[in-house]
């Protein structure tokens, strides 16, 4: 596919907007037919996505199905983007910046509501924003409130790009990242409530002294490990740096401005630290060789990798890595220049820590680590005293360069010496041969241990067994390579060991499982409508749900015990304590830590100490799952009617298992039952992006939709969630309410 420059499409997007302006409509198509990528795919998207901002902007009312009709074969990319369109409600930004009274950026309760946030104090202020430290009065939860500034005019460029990035953080979930909790609107101010970190950002603390090795690598292995999330995603940060490293109160690094560079396009600062508003593709002095030269259609994973080298570079020495008078020389330096080894400006720094440094730094992205969780693991086996995966720069690649750099130097050393050392240059090149040789076989070894890894990752032990086989085979040819038969070794073993297992991880689940299993769960909180006896159907639908698991054996634990464990509970609200642990031995042979646990604390209410000291020391034997715990700990508190526990616990959840659905599904209904719409839909769309078939959550998002009195947005999401090849609870909850939404429009009077 054809590659789009950045301006280009700028350029279209602009004239696309003069256009309509005009009352003229051109097609997405025919602008593109004017250009040389009239085949790009994302090109198209994005002048669609346009149009529609443009549209509403001209207060054009904009339905999804008009899209659907005219681009069919795009229907998967459209309705994401008009699900995430509807949820976050960014629109706001562009309707609130046309009212014109003006407040004072440093008084948050003369232009923002007192009811839902209370100020505490300024954090700082940029060109389009002020950030507050705030406290949400009913959840006592402390955010960094940005207010976007009142009275102020996006142009379309802005608003497009603020849009687009919004719509990505949406999609981010980890506990290293700063998290969205709220976009909204509030007297006529647009606002975001986002995760507070108050402990200062990393260029402050770089500032006041200097990391030692190892904190330095916990730092970077952490701040790679989130930064991988995001390229799963498929989101490039492109302007990391110390100032966008911040730090809680308790010292946790977060990461933030995620997509700086879509809204911030204009020029690059010329000045200063280069960090000012308006830089177009990252910070001068982080920035990777693809970025400098201005090879924007190059970005890739890798150009955030080279970013952490940097930051790692600069923990390690006191300085960045590339370091000038003027913005144009350090761009030059990055494109051209090596890095000074960072053992020469401190002796103390260990060679691995500088080996892994400099591989990030290394000029061609393909030559710098694979991805951040290759940093991350690297990194990792440094801290535990393990064989690095990096390679350190041969003398012989350092001499290229050299001669590279210096063509008039080296061509007169080489002539001058020729003929009187022809004999020592022969053996010094036989011997780089064998050294150049043997680093290539190190690197094939590496290589081998990255691919074996990765297959195992993929449940393919055969293929990781080939893998680690060949490189104990280079591993063994040559002592040279000593430094690596433990890993190679250890991993060997590992993979000998997972093969020789009884076949238990080649669980495959029915493709019906994992949906009844949620039904079920959900239904046993109590939350969603029943019929006269919500706790009977609560139960029949966990029933329901275990006839579905394909046996009950160890590979069936978690499931199991999930659904035993809410039968013991709704049979404990219906029955007494004596039916619930009856339901339990019922359950067969589950043997896992929740199971006893919860056995534990019925034969406790029933007075039987002893054996229930017995079922504790059970449940002790098993490695501790605070994941389960705390699920397990959020339903407890919404069946006890307490919904801000349970809001907390799926939280606790959600900050070790950023993707797990049911978490962040019972999130999203308390908030719901909460009276909190707007973070609901947050959630509940996220959910739909990662499930889009699971009825109950189109339901629940309807259900905060008439919150937010928009009964379009609640019909659309009640005619999914009743759409059902069998009539069952949701849809038949979803089509009543459905035709009570329409019934009470139809009773309206013209008047109302």
């Amino acid at each position: 596919m054809t590659e789009v420059h950045p301006l280009q499409l700028d350029i279209l997007l602009d004239r696309q907007r003069a256009a309509w302006e005009l009352n003229q409509t051109p097609s997405p198509e025919s602008l593109l037919q004017e250009t040389h990528f009239a085949d790009c795919h994302d090109s198209l998207l994005d002048l669609i996505y346009n149009e529609i901002l443009i549209r509403e902007d001209l207060g054009e009312e904009v339905q999804f199905a008009e899209y659907l009709e005219r681009y069919p074969h795009l229907a998967d990319e459209l309705n994401l983007h008009f699900e995430i369109h509807h949820a976050i409600r960014l629109q706001l930004l562009l309707d609130a910046a046309e009212e014109e009274s003006p407040a004072a950026a440093d008084e948050l309760e003369s232009i923002f509501p007192t009811d839902d946030y209370e100020s505490i104090q300024v954090l700082g202020q940029g060109a389009m924003a002020t950030v507050y430290k705030a406290r949400h009065r009913e959840l006592n939860r402390c955010v960094a409130l940005k207010l976007f500034e009142h009275g102020r005019r996006l142009s379309s460029r802005e608003a497009f790009r603020v849009r687009m990035e919004a719509e990505a953080m949406a999609r981010i979930s980890h506990p290293n990242i700063v998290k969205i909790f709220e976009i909204g609107q509030r007297n006529g101010v647009p606002f975001l409530a986002l995760e507070l970190a108050e402990g200062g950002t990393l260029g402050k603390r770089l500032q006041e002294y200097r990391y030692s090795p190892r904190d330095a690598a916990e730092l970077i292995e952490t701040l790679a490990r989130a930064i991988h999330h995001a390229h799963e995603c498929n989101i490039i940060h492109r302007d990391l740096k110390p100032a966008n490293v911040l730090f809680t109160a308790d010292g946790k690094p977060m990461i933030t401005d995620f997509g700086l560079a879509k809204v911030q396009h204009d020029r690059v600062v010329a000045s200063g630290d280069a960090t000012q508003s308006g830089e177009s593709i990252g910070t001068p002095r982080y920035m990777a060789p693809e970025q400098a030269a201005g090879k924007l259609d190059r970005l890739c994973p890798a150009t955030d990798v080279h970013a952490l080298g940097a930051i790692l570079y600069e923990c390690l020495t006191g300085r960045a890595p590339f370091m000038a008078s003027s913005v144009l020389e350090t761009l030059q330096q990055i494109c051209h220049d090596d890095p000074v080894p960072p053992r020469r400006i401190q002796a103390g720094i260990p060679r691995d820590l500088e080996t892994i440094c400099l591989q990030c730094l290394n000029k061609h992205a393909e030559l710098r680590y694979r991805s951040a969780i290759d940093l991350a693991d690297d990194l990792r086996h440094f801290l535990n005293g393990e064989p690095i995966n990096a390679r350190r720069t041969s003398a012989w690649e350092r001499a290229v360069k050299w001669c590279r750099r210096k063509p008039a130097q080296a061509t007169l050393l080489i002539g001058s010496t020729v003929l009187a050392l022809t004999a020592v240059l022969s053996l010094f090149f036989m011997s780089m041969a064998h050294k150049s040789a043997l680093a290539k076989q190190r690197a094939e070894i590496s290589h081998l241990l990255s691919d074996g890894q990765r297959a195992l990752e993929n449940n393919d032990a055969s293929t990781a067994m080939q893998h680690f086989e060949a490189a104990w085979l280079i591993v063994q040819s040559d002592p040279e390579f000593s430094d690596h038969e433990t890993s190679v070794s250890g991993w060997l073993e590992h993979c000998r060991n997972l093969a020789s297992r009884d076949g238990w991880q080649d669980r495959m689940p029915p493709p019906t499982l994992d949906v009844r299993r949620d039904e079920a769960l959900l239904e046993s909180l109590l939350i969603t409508p029943h019929a006269a006896d919500p706790i009977q159907a609560g139960i029949d639908s966990i029933v329901w749900a275990r006839d579905f698991v394909p046996g009950n054996d160890a590979r069936w634990q978690s499931d199991l015990t999930l659904l035993a464990v809410q039968e013991a509970a709704l049979t404990e609200l219906s029955e007494g304590p004596e039916a619930a642990l009856a339901v339990l031995d019922r359950a067969g042979s589950i043997n896992s830590r929740q199971f006893h646990a919860e056995r534990a604390k019925l034969l406790i209410t029933l007075g039987r100490s002893s054996e229930a000291e017995t079922e504790s020391q059970l449940a002790m034997r098993f490695p501790a799952n605070t994941v389960m715990e705390n699920l397990q700990s959020g339903m407890d508190a919404v069946r006890a009617g307490e919904l801000a526990v349970a809001i907390n616990k799926f939280q606790q959840v959600l900050d070790e298992e950023p993707e797990h659905f049911s978490a962040r599904l019972f999130q999203s209904a308390c908030y719901v039952k909460l009276n909190h719409p707007s973070e609901a839909r947050v959630g509940l769309t996220a959910c739909i992006a990662q499930r889009p078939h699971f009825q109950w959550t189109y339901y629940f998002r309807a259900e905060a939709a008439l919150q937010l009195d928009d009964l379009d947005g609640a019909r659309r999401d009640l005619q999914r969630a009743s759409q059902s090849r069998t009539e069952n609870l949701v849809s038949q909850t979803a089509f009543a309410l459905l035709q009570s939404i329409d019934s009470q429009s139809l009773t309206r009077s013209p008047q109302e």
